[in-house]
């Protein structure tokens, strides 16, 4: 017999398959003359009435051969024949053979009962062919969700994701044209995919884009501001881990922790800081990356203009200071050094006396100045002479002595002094004729007026006596 599924052949009365297992329907008992199904063991037929010669029920419909099944028959019926007519064996084409005079053979005609088991068979096959064709699509359809869950589940897992992180900055907006946060990332996708790259985010939080995993973010380096004002790299690391069944979905890392910048005083801003800034900016080439040229001028510039402020001010006070020293008051008068004294000379006052001395040699005396009741009636001479006297009222006056450091010190090197109270050295002479001239004479030529005329004289000593009248006498006022 046949397997009505498979249709392998198979030992009659198989209640299963051997070649696909599938369980074999028992055998109809139908009438040979008519198909109608019969009870086994029935002599008649209940609808036709024809002679079931004893059969035992295990008859099938027409006149099946042994062996062969109500399938068997449909099968055969609706099955197509090979083209062509089939060959014949020897014996069957003698049977064919006409007598001369003979009337050919007319042919057999079919049973009722034969067709209605042929009919039977049919229905058989069509249930068969149905219920495989309804497999087959069943198993089909598992096949096609299957392969659609696999898709839905990959496209799950390769969805990138747009992922908020928290950051603040005071003066750091991307919209008025700050460069943005370099994030560096580095963790693992879902799917086992390590990750380790730099991604840019906004002064809002936005920009970082990851599939599902876990990962550890950090900073790289500053952001620049638009006025250039670059920010302390934060040392710490925000941890963010995440899975999500909606491709679309946005997630909200802000609680995961926060990248504060503050801002770094534009004096300590070093070139290091703002190449680092710079090279971070110039490597973000996402949609709407700012200038990172014009960004790191903003932050040179910025830098650059708070040194010169810083030394404007630093001159500035300087100078303040340089006048407050220049500013010398006593009990009964005071008076402002001259500008070109700043820093080369130091006063010391003792009640109504100053000594002014030069800075860089302390033995050199500038001039001193004191108090006495009238004016000075011995003027002194050309090595040590009075400058002149100020009225302060009352019958005392201020008087003021210098010596002539031009002449003394010339004229020792006009006799050649060995004496070591005569002796000075060249920077020493310089130095204290420069200050009591106001830079209107100079040692150097006044020994060479020594050399050339023989005698210890120079009319280079005489603007001593006149910067000091006019930047020491005229300049004390009583009080």
């Amino acid at each position: 017999m046949i397997c009505p599924f498979c249709h392998a052949e198979i030992a009659d009365g198989s209640a299963f398959c051997t070649s696909c297992g599938s369980k074999i329907p028992a055998p109809r008992t139908v009438c040979p003359a008519c198909g109608a199904a019969v009870e086994p063991g029935t002599a008649f037929c209940a609808h036709c009435g024809a002679s079931l010669n004893g059969a035992t029920g295990t008859a099938t419909a027409g006149s099946a051969s042994p062996g062969e099944t109500v399938v068997d028959l449909a099968r055969d019926a609706v099955m197509p024949k090979a083209a062509g007519p089939m060959p014949l064996s020897s014996s069957y084409q003698a049977q064919r053979q006409f007598q001369p005079g003979q009337a050919p053979a007319t042919k057999k005609k079919m049973s009722g009962g034969k067709i209605a088991a042929i009919a039977a068979g049919v229905l058989v096959v069509a249930g068969l062919i149905g219920a495989g064709v309804g497999y087959t699509i069943d198993q089909q359809n598992k096949r096609e969700a299957a392969e659609q869950a696999a898709q839905a589940a990959e496209d799950v897992a390769n969805a990138q994701h747009e992922v908020a992180i928290s950051v603040s900055g005071d003066g750091w907006d991307t919209d008025a044209g700050a460069s943005r946060l370099p994030v560096h990332v580095v963790g693992a996708e879902s799917t086992g995919l390590s990750v380790n790259e730099v991604q840019y985010v906004d002064s809002a939080g936005q920009g970082l884009r990851l599939r599902q995993g876990t990962y550890s973010l950090n900073v790289s380096a500053s952001p620049i501001a638009a006025d250039g004002t670059v920010f302390t790299v934060p040392s710490n690391t925000v941890s963010v881990s995440f899975t999500s069944s909606d491709v679309d979905e946005r997630i909200d890392a802000t609680s995961a922790g926060s990248f504060t910048l503050a801002p770094i005083a534009a004096l300590d801003v070093t070139d290091d800081v703002i190449s680092a800034a710079y090279d971070a900016a110039l490597a973000d080439t996402t949609d709407g990356a700012p200038d990172a040229d014009a960004l790191k001028d903003a932050a040179v510039k910025r830098r650059d203009d708070a040194a010169a402020k810083k030394a404007a001010e630093e001159q500035a006070a300087a100078e303040e200071a340089a006048r407050e020293a220049r500013h010398v008051v006593v009990a009964s008068y005071e008076l402002d050094l001259p500008e070109y004294w700043d820093g080369r000379v130091t006063v010391q006052v003792n009640g109504d006396d100053v000594y002014i001395y030069s800075k860089a040699y302390p033995d050199l005396e500038v001039c001193h100045i004191f108090v006495q009741d009238g004016p000075s009636e011995v003027m002194g001479d050309i090595g040590n002479a009075c400058l002149g006297d100020v009225s302060l009222g009352g019958g005392k006056y201020a008087t003021a002595w210098v010596t002539n450091w031009a002449y003394v010190i010339g004229e020792a090197y006009f006799r050649d002094s060995s004496d070591p109270d005569d002796y000075y050295t060249m920077s020493e002479a310089r130095e204290i004729v420069d200050i009591q001239s106001g830079g209107a004479a100079s040692y150097d030529k006044i020994v060479e007026d020594i050399d050339a005329s023989g005698e210890p004289y120079s009319d280079d000593m005489l603007p001593l006596h006149n910067y000091l009248y006019h930047n020491v006498i005229e300049a004390i006022r009583a009080r």
